[in-house]
């Protein structure tokens, strides 16, 4: 007889409504479902927690203490060398393929009893450009540390790199971490960039798929699953795609030919490259911690009023009407500058700004009047625009400052605020809080005074970490006494070289009115100091001539060549002038330039612009050895090549020399040049004239020009007074005069 269910016993009637069960309180122990869901992921974070301590033990780093997620370098060339003293102690010192980026630095390899390490990096602005280490921050607190605080050996390190980014600065101290570092002051952001890099698919990665390899790149998980595939020879695909192999040293966009026209507006790679800052910032902390030293970190101060935009571009999708509209109402600025009549200038760049809010210059120019008018936060906030819409980002944009500030609280390590410093200064002594050229040489290197307020502030930054504890003799006279010493050893000629050569950087950028302003002040200082007047004059020359101002530029080099008669530059720049079809003077700007092809035998346009001369003079006898030197010496001399190709049917069938001819000169006891004859040795070994023999007045114009060949005269024979007037000219042909002479 079958029973009914519902006759059956209770425990196996659950059992049969609860398949599988075993009891009858199997129901009430079910797991809750957010239980069933956190406990694995606790199972596999423990289990990561294991296996990033086992990893730990067995001295596996992150990946970010070893190398940039996104930028690998091509060589791992060191920056410091053992090198033995003269008693045998051992030093590391700066490698010598370094020194053209890096002062010459030397420490014991061993680091003494009570010594403090310090080592000081960044860019140009922590290497002490235009001066040197001597005057930057690094020179200053190498001197202030043991006047302040005499309780330890301070060795103070400038490890500071010309143009050196943020990721090089990271890569460097992979390095620095070896030498027994108790300190890192890092200065960067002025250079991000200053160096071309393509991030390839980096730009166009989802914002989430960044931070989770961001994320990744700081544990050692990631880091030993990385060795482990490329020990397969499969790395991952990032490595593949985004990192890009940097060169050895820098390869700045500004030193290739095209120059400024290489950069554009690229928001999403500047995005890119504000993320990229920020990791690298993080990276140098976690380098520093991992050997127990300490950082502290300097905001990127620059100049803002005193400093115009290297590039400006105008607004993406900006109409025809727009663009001519904004720039007529820019000209209609010009003469009102020069009236200094602030109100009309604002009200046509009130104008001109909203039809074209992206073209940086015109927020500067709008800022200048602000300025004038006193209405001092508007001003900043319009430099502050004008600095951060430049296409070519050489100062540190506003983010920056944001992006270190907050990497410093993040990570708990000290902070110097140098741009607020400045503007608390600018503030006390200007009554508005705007940086300019009280405080900076150019766009972003501190003047020395400074260099030194920075100092200060670091110091002040270590006493209350408790890494100095200032003595009760330290003070505004102790700091003057170091300042004097300093500042001491800088001379007029050393403060005018550094002005000259900041001068003619800033030309080469494409800043001629802040060039000639610092070749401005450079020639003022410039007295008998020879260097500085070439220096300052040929930049001021190059401007003039841009300007239309052939007879300023040529008052300039004449009354610099009396000061310095054998000066190849101002030869050359004088050459070049009076080559130009405005101010021809062909036979002057010969002898010039043969003067150049003396003194400078392997430069290639000295070559190439004499033969090209002579060619324009109908000598293309002369003009062939001399364009053929020029492409020996560099093959992609386009103005020889082409004049090459001009002159070479003139000389068909010809016997033609394969060397240049013989340079014969001749001095006066000043060491100024007297005298220059082309010339070649005949079989019997006699020096027979042959092209052109130019003799100069002491004070560096030329007396007398005469066109040889074979030895006897032909062509034209010129003379000129002291003054440069000409007072005879002759035309021979085979050593007979067939005109008598002209005084002019």
């Amino acid at each position: 007889m079958t029973k009914s269910p519902h006759s059956m016993p209770e425990k196996k009637q659950r059992s049969r409504l609860l398949p599988g069960s075993n009891s009858p309180t199997d129901a009430s122990r079910r797991i809750p479902l957010w239980q069933a869901l956190v406990l694995p992921l606790a199972a596999i974070f423990v289990f990561f927690l294991l296996l990033e301590g086992g990893l730990a033990l067995f001295g596996v780093k992150p990946a970010l203490q070893t190398e940039d997620p996104f930028v690998g370098f091509a060589s791992n060339v060191p920056l410091f060398v053992p090198a033995t003293g003269p008693k045998g102690e051992q030093f590391l010192t700066t490698a010598t393929n370094k020194k053209d980026y890096f002062n010459r630095q030397s420490f014991p390899q061993e680091k003494g009893p009570g010594t403090y390490r310090i080592f000081c990096l960044g860019g140009s602005t922590t290497y002490g450009r235009p001066y040197g280490d001597a005057t930057s921050f690094v020179g200053w607190l190498r001197e202030l540390l043991p006047i302040a605080d005499r309780s330890r050996k301070w060795e103070v390190i400038n490890a500071g790199g010309i143009s050196y980014a943020s990721y090089r600065v990271a890569h460097l101290m992979e390095e620095l971490i070896h030498y027994q570092p108790d300190l890192f002051i890092i200065y960067t952001g002025h250079n991000e960039f200053l160096e071309e890099r393509t991030y390839r698919e980096l730009r166009d990665r989802s914002p989430l798929l960044k931070i989770t390899t961001s994320l990744l790149a700081k544990t050692r998980t990631w880091s030993a699953m990385e060795t482990a595939l490329k020990k397969l020879n499969i790395s991952p695909q990032i490595e593949k795609e985004d990192r890009v192999n940097l060169a050895a040293e820098v390869d700045a966009i500004l030193d290739q030919s095209a120059g400024l026209e290489l950069y554009s507006r690229d928001d999403p790679l500047q995005e890119n490259i504000l993320q990229h800052y920020r990791i690298s910032l993080k990276r140098m902390v976690q380098l520093a911690r991992s050997v127990g030293a300490q950082v502290i970190f300097v905001t990127p101060a620059s100049n803002l009023k005193d400093f115009s935009t290297f590039k400006s571009q105008h607004t993406d999708g900006i109409t025809k009407a727009d663009l001519q509209r904004s720039e007529e109402l820019l000209a209609m600025t010009t003469p009102f500058v020069w009236q200094k009549n602030w109100g009309l200038v604002l009200q046509f760049l009130d104008q001109a700004v909203p039809l074209d809010p992206r073209f940086a210059d015109l927020h500067y120019r709008r800022g200048q009047a602000l300025l004038a008018l006193g209405r001092f936060e508007e001003a900043k906030a319009a430099f502050i625009t004008a600095r951060d819409e430049d296409v070519c980002p050489l100062r540190a944009l506003t983010p920056m400052a944001r992006i270190v500030t907050e990497v410093a609280r993040e990570q708990g390590v000290m902070l110097v605020d140098f741009v607020d410093l400045l503007q608390q200064r600018m503030q006390d002594t200007r009554g508005y809080a705007i940086l300019g050229q009280e405080y900076f040489l150019d766009h972003v290197h501190p003047t020395i005074e400074g260099h030194k307020l920075l100092t200060v502030a670091i110091l002040k930054a270590m006493t209350d970490m408790g890494l100095a504890q200032p003595g009760p003799d330290w003070g505004k006279e102790a700091i003057a006494a170091a300042a004097a010493k300093i500042e001491g050893g800088i001379d007029q000629e050393t403060h005018g070289m550094a002005l000259a050569n900041l001068a003619r950087v800033l030309l080469w950028a494409g800043k001629s009115d802040d060039a000639v302003r610092l070749a401005s002040q450079a020639m003022d200082i410039a007295g008998d100091y020879q260097q500085v007047a070439i220096n300052a004059s040929t930049t001021l020359v190059t401007i003039y001539i841009s300007q239309g101002k052939a007879k300023r530029a040529l008052d300039l080099l004449y009354s610099s060549l009396k000061k310095a008669p054998g000066a190849v530059e101002l030869r050359l720049k004088l050459g070049q002038i009076l080559l130009d079809r405005r101010f021809r003077n062909l036979e002057e700007a010969a002898a010039n330039l043969l003067l150049v092809t003396r003194l400078m035998p392997y430069y290639d346009w000295g070559h190439a612009l004499f033969g090209v001369d002579m060619a324009e003079r109908k000598r293309p006898e002369i003009a062939y050895p001399s364009l053929k030197e020029a492409l020996r010496l560099n093959p992609n001399n386009s103005a020889a090549r082409q004049k090459l190709a001009q002159i070479n049917p003139m000389l068909r069938g010809q016997e033609l020399p394969t060397d240049p001819p013989l340079i014969q000169q001749d001095f006066y006891p000043s060491a100024a040049p007297r005298r220059l004859v082309q010339g070649r040795r005949n079989t019997g070994g006699q020096f027979i004239p042959e092209g052109i023999d130019v003799t100069f007045y002491e004070n560096g114009r030329v007396k007398r020009f005469t066109d040889y060949e074979k030895g006897v005269k032909h062509g034209v024979e010129m003379t000129w007074d002291s003054d440069g007037q000409v007072l005879t000219h002759l035309v021979y042909r085979q050593g007979i005069s067939v005109n008598k002479a002209q005084n002019k």
